[in-house]
């Protein structure tokens, strides 16, 4: 339908869902277009709700001021803090300047609904709605019907849906206990390592969500609901205060991915079109953020379909990042018995770095004691990362005199990284080249036998590193160095880690050299992707790692050579 802004024909509005993403959609609409008919439809009663806060950093603030500005007006009253705290091992570690606002969600629904009046919208509690019907009788369905989308069920072919679901189960509770940061808890259970993520947002009430990682048996079906079993588990935390529960189910976190959020008159936003998990805290911007665009772009255009296309083109590549920062934080709590075996503060460090590429200055600025502890220095000034990227690491009995390689092909005399840099050599040599490899007077220190891209499928990489292995033996034999094995690993890291697995159980990997596809590979989400993939290799084979081909800033590589993710990083010429 074409609708003129003034005097044209007049548009029917519906949206499913009257939470943070459909109530402002709907005012955003009947702002851009007054002389539509915009409705939201709501299954629940009012004044219902099922979680407790809501978060958001002071960048989102900022963000949420300029689109609404009296939604903005009442975050900035609201329970302020700047502080992240990690408690694990018996220990405290405080990290400042990070800035957060949260409220009750509560407060954030009833201020958005009546702006939502306000504007003219025309609000329907306990009004449950099918698709078909509300596509045959309006204009334009805004579909914000949550994370369980039945929208996005029944068009999952047309939008190219995909769900996946993390493999931690987690309840939203909450407690008048009081917090005065972003607290992650971890507490040792007799089944395994529970975690706890602990905010303030007014009324008296924190929110506790409880997260249980997969292989930890603290949440069985007997224990679950219990609540007085969890007060008790992290009684130390709670100041003698109980849990409670406005819903007391325990869940996998949903991950929700789609090609396309339009198809014809519908348009998915929110949690239906995307999630954010809820250790990033940025599930609710990204919903109020599409609602605002999606106003925005009706108002812009008469034509709906040519605005809803202009929605969709502009709106899915911005979701991506912080989508993707959501699922990488959330694996890296699934995986935090892992991470738990390490020293307290270290394993603090990895934590703060879990799902960016964070400079250590920045860091050490929020949290200098931290980042000395996590160095081994007793003094509380944090070390440069210069100095971090300079210590020595020893290697098989060999001692690498720092944490930058620099690769020299081919191998010739002369050990050593150049006066003035901070890389060192290490000489570089095919698999098939390898008997020849490392007798030469002066070789550099490390050698690396790179064995090429790795197949798809683990079991045909674990043959062809049974057929590598008495070529790596000899090569071992005769350099009297320490020998990185080079895998490629794009779209195969379970097949490299199990290509790994069986040289280094072979004695014929010191070192796993992780290789990006081609060298100066520099977008965040690769590196990003790829640090982790070093994390798991790391503690799935107990060998150091580094990685080959991949950019980033030294500031950069020294938080995560100091969170323990990788032990060195190849450079290139050019760096």
């Amino acid at each position: 339908m074409t609708a003129s802004r003034s005097g044209g024909a007049r548009g029917s509005v519906a949206c499913m869902g009257a939470g943070p993403a459909g109530l402002l959609a709907a005012t955003q609409i009947k702002k851009a277009r007054p002389d539509w008919d915009v409705v939201v439809h709501e299954r629940s009663p009012e004044n219902v709700t099922y979680g407790y806060g809501v978060v958001f950093s002071d960048t989102a603030v900022r963000t949420i001021e300029f689109m609404t500005p009296s939604l903005g007006a009442v975050l900035t009253s609201q329970v302020t803090w700047d502080d992240v705290e990690i408690r694990a091992h018996g220990r405290r570690f405080r990290s400042a300047g990070h800035g957060y606002v949260a409220l009750s969600r509560h407060r954030l629904l009833s201020e958005l609904a009546g702006q939502a009046r306000a504007a003219g919208v025309d609000l329907r509690y306990e009004s449950p709605v099918e698709l078909d019907a509300l596509r045959d009788r309006h204009d334009l369905v805004v579909a914000a019907d949550g994370a369980r989308s039945r929208t996005r069920t029944a068009l999952a072919a047309e939008l190219g849906a995909r769900v996946g679901h993390g493999t931690s189960r987690f309840a939203w509770l909450g407690t008048t206990a009081a917090f005065d940061a972003m607290t992650f808890i971890f507490e040792e259970t007799e089944a395994g390592p529970v975690v706890a993520h602990g905010y303030p947002h007014g009324d008296g009430v924190s929110t506790f969500v409880v997260e249980v990682p997969r292989g930890s048996g603290g949440a069985r079906e007997d224990t679950e609901r219990d609540l007085g079993h969890w007060s008790r588990v992290f009684a130390a935390h709670l100041d003698g205060r109980p849990l409670q529960a406005k819903d007391p189910r325990w869940a996998h976190f949903p991950t929700v991915r789609l090609d396309r959020c339009v198809h014809e008159n519908v348009v998915l936003i929110g949690d239906a079109a995307h999630t954010a998990h809820y250790s990033v805290g940025s599930g609710t911007r990204l919903a109020l953020e599409d609602a605002f665009l999606l106003g925005q772009a009706l108002g812009r255009d008469d034509s709906l379909a040519t605005a809803l296309a202009e929605y969709q083109r502009r709106r899915m590549p911005g979701v991506r990042e912080l989508r993707a920062a959501g699922e990488r934080s959330m694996r890296w709590f699934e995986r935090a018995p892992e991470h738990l075996a390490g020293p307290a503060p270290r394993f603090a460090v990895h934590l703060l770095s879990r799902a960016s590429l964070l400079p250590l200055e920045r860091i050490a600025a929020d949290a200098p004691a931290l980042v000395a502890e996590a160095a081994g220095l007793s003094a509380e000034e944090a070390p440069s990362s210069a100095e971090v990227l300079a210590r020595p690491l020893e290697v098989a009995g060999t001692r690498l005199p720092g944490r930058l390689v620099r690769e020299r092909v081919p191998a010739v005399p002369g050990a050593g990284g150049r006066p003035g840099e901070a890389a060192y050599d290490c000489d570089v040599v095919a698999a098939g080249d390898a008997p020849d490899a490392g007798a030469a007077p002066g070789a550099a220190p490390l050698l690396v036998v790179d064995l090429g891209p790795c197949p798809r499928d683990p079991a045909e990489a674990e043959a062809g590193a049974r057929a590598f292995a008495a070529t790596l033996r000899a090569a071992g034999r005769r350099a009297g160095r320490a020998v990185a094995v080079r895998t490629g690993f794009a779209g195969a890291a379970k097949a490299a880690t199990a290509r790994l697995r069986v040289l280094r159980a072979a004695g014929l990997c010191d070192l796993a050299d992780l290789a990006a596809p081609s060298d100066g590979t520099s977008d965040p989400e690769a590196v990003l992707d790829a640090l982790e993939t070093a994390d798991a290799v790391r503690t799935a084979l107990g060998v150091p790692v580094m990685l080959s081909g991949f950019r980033a800033r030294p500031d950069q590589i020294a938080t995560h050579v100091l969170a323990g993710r990788i032990d060195a990083w190849r450079v290139s010429g050019a760096e």
